[in-house]
């Protein structure tokens, strides 16, 4: 489970967001249509695998693209928490899309198997790789920046997804250019097969840290146990149970109780519930904090976990 990041101008992480998605969709269409004409040239399977990841990858920039709009709507009647949890059904449905693709490109170099052929024109697919593993460096160095400021989850599941991508076009590269020069046949559809398992591997990740969040998994146990030793901190704190989290996209929700003393004011118990919530929130900006107070020795149901 990620951690938020350091407190950014809402303003600024927007145009970041903003800025990410915009590069993501242009390299996205670029690729598509250069491993069209490639995969037209060579008739490699190979290429062919690119070709379909970086369809899907259209597909899931669009999708993180409407994600990312919609995750900074801020909070209303419906929707209490905000709308971060967008972004995690994004980095879900991406992860599935990469399935997808890799259980495709798995399936063609099966084939190829099968009924091996050789790659035509094979200079310019790796012209075309070339090209296209720049562009993605670049993409995914920018979109790992916007993702470290901004904590955007679907940002990080886009430059996943791209890094997966890199390494995709090294490989179907190398396999162009070896079986041009060596005219092992078999070499394109073994790449292929191992591009294929790379993508499946790399989209349970994906999946696995969409699903943390969307099923409101709890956060990291060190997270955890700092909210409990800075609650207890306060002179006036003699106890921290009932401790529930969970991940609102790009922040923290945290809900518990305190045992205070039991003879204070209901204005004291409400002053040092102010201030343990105001420590708590200069280690975790923006997060969501809901503490109950209860007197010291009252007999209740605690949570067993």
């Amino acid at each position: 489970m990620r951690r938020p990041p350091p407190p950014l101008d809402p303003a600024v992480r927007a145009r970041l967001l903003r800025s990410a998605t915009y590069a993501s969709m242009t390299v996205a269409i670029s690729l598509v249509l250069a491993k069209a004409w490639a995969w037209y040239i060579t008739d490699s399977v190979s290429m062919l695998s690119s070709l379909a990841d970086s369809l899907l990858d259209t597909l899931a920039s669009g999708l993180t693209f409407w994600a990312v709009r919609y995750s900074m709507s801020p909070a209303d009647a419906e929707h209490r928490f905000g709308h971060g949890k967008s972004e995690g059904l994004a980095a879900l449905i991406q992860g599935l899309i990469i399935a997808g693709s890799g259980l495709f490109v798995c399936w063609e170099a099966i084939k190829r198997f099968v009924w091996p052929q050789a790659v035509e024109e094979p200079d310019t697919g790796v012209a075309v790789m070339v090209a296209a593993t720049l562009a993605t460096i670049a993409l995914v160095s920018y979109q790992r920046y916007v993702s470290r400021r901004t904590g955007s989850v679907a940002i990080s599941a886009d430059a996943m997804h791209y890094s997966t991508d890199l390494l995709v076009n090294i490989a179907v590269g190398t396999a162009l250019y070896i079986s041009a020069k060596t005219g092992w046949m078999l070499l394109d559809p073994v790449v292929g097969l191992g591009v294929g398992a790379f993508v499946l591997n790399s989209s349970a990740a994906m999946i696995m840290q969409s699903l943390d969040i969307l099923l409101d998994h709890e956060i990291p146990d060190a997270d955890r146990d700092k909210v409990r030793q800075i609650a207890l901190a306060h002179p006036e704190v003699l106890g921290v149970h009932d401790l529930r989290t969970r991940n609102g996209g790009t922040f923290y929700i945290l809900q518990f109780h305190l045992d205070l003393p039991p003879r204070i004011s209901l204005w004291r118990s409400h002053e040092i519930l102010d201030e343990v919530e105001d420590s708590i929130r200069q280690a975790f900006p923006d997060s969501d904090i809901i503490i109950h107070a209860d007197p010291l020795g009252v007999t209740e149901e605690k949570d067993s976990f």
